[in-house]
């Protein structure tokens, strides 16, 4: 009988799995192009470094095979093992914990309806180094699906919010998100020493405001995510703070949302078709470094482009990039504190080296100020961007993700 209600579960196309859970299924080429794993054996081992700007394929597979075990595996027990991790990044954390918790509310249901499930427990081990054992504790698996959270002196945790479109008081929980991180990056700040003027703090609300919408209404799934983690580190004589921040969704991504025939703004459509035929001219377009998808996901970021028909919306991206790199004092190079966006198959890196530009133009009989980043000398988008910030990468994405590391020195007076 148990069977036979197993069974029914899964021929029903997995009903009973969440819209997340189905929608990862459904992408055959998500994290990888790796499609069936023949060496399941239920033991799971993290990546040295895991983190998607990083080391992106090895824990992008690690992703999928994840993914893979949790929806085939033949086994009772599944381990999770830390034993060669030597690092987590938020980004690559929280796309885990997510997966996790969703199928982790499937395997509940399957109990409460006394409904047969073949994993019968999910085992971390061998998490005992600080670092890891921290980032589990306050943010990662352990706080997210246990909902019990250790508090470390040298940390500060922004615990996983989660915007639900489908709920009638989103709009609410987006201004009530938006609050909380800028309170969340006030705190991180007061730890090194500074402070947001008035008018920066105003600034970084409107910003939020606009990347939170942003990631609700281009996305074609209900749910969005958000996370931070701040972590003080004492080096010879100063202290330094890193921050890390992470907003993403699953669903469509950007190019797949400006490809679509039902994408609202086709003015900004047509641009990037001609963009596209002046590239491909140039020959400009090499299959597996730079394809169409990787320009139009850069000309996406660009002052006042936006897939929405309100052309007063699209200045939230390149708003974001700024704000947060002032947050250490302004897009300067450091080696270490960067911004990443990944995008189905693109990934784009901001570090510093090249600058948000001001761009004048005449927009009907009107002049008017633009702010562009191209990634290249010219700081003209109809020139090829460097290969090392803006490229194609096998590894997809099955969404779009924000992804920053700031590192952030500690100063006795100094105001943004």
């Amino acid at each position: 009988k148990s069977h036979y209600k197993h069974w029914k579960l899964t021929r029903n196309g997995g009903l009973r799995y969440s819209e997340t859970i189905r929608y990862l299924l459904k992408r055959k080429s998500i994290f990888t192009n790796i499609s069936q794993f023949d060496d399941i054996d239920g033991h799971l081992y993290v990546p040295e470094i895991f983190s998607l700007t990083e080391n992106y394929n090895e824990s992008f597979i690690f992703l999928k095979r994840f993914l893979y075990i949790l929806h085939n595996s033949p086994f009772e027990n599944v381990v999770i093992d830390y034993n060669k991790c030597e690092r987590i990044d938020i980004d690559a954390s929280v796309c885990m914990d997510v997966i996790l918790s969703e199928f982790i509310k499937y395997f509940n249901f399957c109990d409460q309806h006394s409904l047969h499930r073949k994993i019968n427990k999910i085992l971390p081990v061998n998490y005992d180094k600080p670092e890891i054992k921290k980032l589990l504790s306050s943010i990662g698996s352990f706080a997210i699906v246990k909902g019990v959270s250790i508090s470390f002196p040298d940390i500060i945790p922004l615990k996983l919010l989660i915007g639900d479109k489908k709920t009638k008081d989103f709009p609410a929980k987006r201004e009530l998100h938006v609050t909380q991180i800028v309170d969340y990056i006030v705190e991180c700040l007061q730890r090194m020493g500074r402070e947001l003027l008035p008018q920066a703090e105003t600034n970084l609300y409107k910003v939020l405001g606009e990347i939170i919408a942003n990631a609700e209404e281009h996305s074609n799934m209900q749910l969005r995510y958000a996370i931070g983690y701040f972590q003080e580190q004492i080096e010879t004589e100063s202290s330094l703070g890193v921050f890390n921040f992470v907003i993403f969704n699953f669903g469509d991504t950007i190019y797949e949302k400006f490809k679509s025939k039902n994408c609202p703004n086709q003015t900004v459509v047509r641009q990037m078709e001609s963009l596209s035929e002046a590239y491909t001219k140039k020959n400009f377009f090499l299959g597996k470094e730079f394809e169409e998808e990787t320009l139009w996901t850069l000309y996406s970021l660009q002052d006042g482009v936006t897939s929405l028909s309100d052309w007063n919306r699209g200045r939230g991206s390149i708003s974001f990039i700024e704000s947060f790199f002032n947050l250490k004092g302004g897009m300067i190079h450091d080696e270490k504190s960067q911004l990443t966006l990944l995008s189905g198959n693109t990934r784009i890196i901001f570090d510093g080296k090249y600058e948000v530009k001001s761009i004048v133009k005449e927009d009907k009989a009107q002049i008017r100020n633009y702010k562009a980043i191209t990634f290249n000398k010219s700081g003209d988008i109809n020139d090829k961007p460097d290969k090392k910030y803006v490229t194609f990468v096998e590894n997809y994405f099955p969404g779009t993700m924000l992804s920053a590391k700031i590192h952030i020195r500690a100063a006795s007076t100094n105001q943004l």
